[in-house]
């Protein structure tokens, strides 16, 4: 099998990779929209330019009871269950019912995709090892010979009970699959570093896939591991048969930052070997980072795809999270737009989008550009835990600092290369005021900016055509939510700086009245930011996520007003 010419060389997209349904992060086994794996939507994904399907979800909370792991759906029987026994536990749902309805979903897409002109990708992670349960010491251990004979034994049951599938994408980390780490103490990985044992283990489940699918390939997904890590073993791979799936950047899929130094290097390195890439991307209007909303910024997708597309060695584009095509959603569309016109400017492309909405049309592109504008300012490089936004309250604790909350998880990505694109991964004392004024700063401008796309929107609201006015609405309540989330962060970001300020001039009366006069309308305009969210609640949240009522903050401008030192030894310490 040769390898693709990349997009940069001006080949069209050959791999554009998409799904159906929109997971929870959150909630196990629980889908935030379902999407019926219906013929309907799979048209609609054609039309929209889609030609190649993943087949599952494969989201860690397995939302849906979706196959993560090979080992959800296909088991080796006697004698060599025996002889290759799986030693961890499965996470998915027990049982013999759940096994063969994951089996039978599965088939019954298989299927369909390959009926109506998909090629299909399988998705999952391997070695199982329940995630980061055993601490870089895993009972399936890659270079424990019963550990890769087990996969290469499964991938050829995988090839004959789905024989519709067409090519497979791996985990190495994440997914529920762990690796040993040469610095904890397997007997067998201790001292050897992991790009001297990774590449002969993909090299063995390659062959095995090749063997069963001739056409087929296997798609390495090298998440988790450091910059260093993934060019190490991209030189050491036999290229046949094996090609790349990598985010989007070192750090996670986001939407404002699409390329960086580590994906340039990695595509680089793809195409002097010929080995394909297919770069992972949010190509809809929903997504992790600010799940559960609805935002419209289809200037951000058409940006990102862009900068992915003239990367060497780039032969397709891979949705990350999850597509609902049955809606609206005009990140999705752009996504289309650029499939069938990639060198579209983009005012044209916008123009094109903007068409359906009619006399709505010219306003609706100013509503997408600002809300785009907030999603560049809105700092998501500040944490991992900025992630999933629109879940955040609006509330905040009153008794601490704001701070940025830090995400160390033990990966090799995390411990190195991950810190060049988030501020806070390893814990601290405390932030420093340059650092809270910062975030501050910059979510003062996004709330602002979303603040302005909302005037735009409910402007033209009422003359947006039937079939687009649904979705229209909820992005536009959707904005409201993140734009009050943005500016709650904003607030308590000021609160602490003030509050800082006031004890470090307590001998200093003017400045202290300046920063205690400001603190009182930063505290009145946060209070004020929560009573919206709780009158716009019944439009905005489910039974069980209603806001609650925030009793402390009156408590505390009233503290304020009455006696300032009390306030300080109560408030924000």
């Amino acid at each position: 099998m040769g390898s693709p010419q990349s997009i940069a060389d001006g080949a069209p997209i050959q791999y554009r990779v998409g799904f159906l349904g929109i997971p929870s992060s959150t909630t196990q086994f629980k889908m935030l929209r379902e999407v019926p794996w219906s013929r309907e939507n799979l048209q609609r994904l054609r039309d929209l330019g889609f030609n190649t399907l993943q087949l599952n979800v494969a989201w860690g909370r397995r939302p849906g009871d979706e196959p993560l792991n090979i080992e959800d759906v296909v088991r080796l029987e006697a004698p060599l269950a025996d002889e290759y026994p799986q030693p961890v536990e499965l996470r998915s749902k027990p049982g013999e019912d759940a096994y063969q309805q994951r089996r039978g979903e599965l088939r019954t897409r298989a299927e369909l995709g390959q009926a109506m002109g998909f090629r299909t990708i399988f998705h999952f992670g391997a070695p199982y090892n329940a995630h980061a349960k055993f601490a870089g010491t895993e009972p399936n251990c890659i270079l424990d010979e019963r550990t890769t004979k087990r996969y290469e034994l499964l991938i050829e049951r995988f090839a004959r009970d789905f024989p519709k599938v067409d090519d497979i994408l791996v985990y190495t980390y994440d997914q529920d699959a762990w690796l040993c780490s040469e610095f904890a103490n397997c007997p067998r990985c201790a001292a050897v570093p992991l790009h001297e044992r990774l590449p002969a283990f993909l090299d063995r489940l390659t062959s095995a896939w090749r063997k069963v699918r001739p056409q087929g390939r296997l798609w390495w997904e090298p998440w988790e591991l450091s910059a260093g890590q993934v060019y190490q073993c991209q030189e050491r791979i036999k290229p046949e048969g094996f090609g790349l799936a990598l985010h989007a950047n070192i750090a996670e899929v986001m939407s404002t930052f699409s390329v960086d130094r580590w994906l340039k290097n990695s595509t680089a390195l793809a195409a002097e070997r010929g080995v394909p890439v297919i770069v992972e991307y949010f190509l809809g209007a929903t997504s992790e980072e600010v799940e559960p909303l609805m935002l419209a910024s289809p200037l951000v997708t058409l940006r990102g795809l862009k900068a992915i597309a003239e990367l060497p060695g780039v032969v397709g584009i891979k949705e990350y999270y999850g597509l609902a095509p049955e809606r609206e959603d005009p990140n999705l569309r752009m996504t289309g737009l650029f499939f069938s016109h990639p060198a579209n400017t983009e005012a044209e492309a916008l123009r094109l989008l903007a068409e359906p909405y009619g006399a709505a049309a010219k306003d609706v592109q100013t509503f997408w550009r600002l809300c785009g504008s907030a999603m560049e300012f809105f700092p998501w490089e500040a944490t991992w835990y900025i992630r999933r936004f629109g879940d955040k309250p609006t509330l905040h604790r009153l008794d601490q600092e704001a701070k940025l909350r830090p995400f160390p998880p033990s990966t090799p990505s995390w411990s190195s290369s991950r810190q060049s694109m988030f501020i806070r991964i390893a814990p601290v004392d405390r932030d420093h005021p340059w650092l809270t004024e910062d975030m501050q700063l910059r979510l003062e401008i996004a709330a602002g900016r979303w603040k302005a796309a909302e005037q735009v929107g409910r402007k033209i609201a009422s003359h947006v055509p039937a079939g687009l006015d649904e979705s229209f609405a909820q992005v536009l309540r959707d904005t409201g939510r993140i734009r009050r989330r943005a500016a709650s962060m904003a607030y308590h970001m000021r609160e602490t700086n003030l509050v800082r300020l006031m004890r470090t001039n307590a001998s200093r009366p003017e400045a202290f009245a300046r920063a205690r006069g400001e603190l009182l309308h930063v505290l009145q305009a946060d209070r004020e930011n929560h009573l919206e969210e709780l009158a716009q609640a019944p439009a905005t949240a489910s039974a069980d996520k209603m806001p609650i009522r925030w009793p402390e903050i009156d408590a505390a401008i009233a503290m304020l007003q009455g006696d300032a030192d009390r306030f300080l030894a109560t408030y924000l310490k």
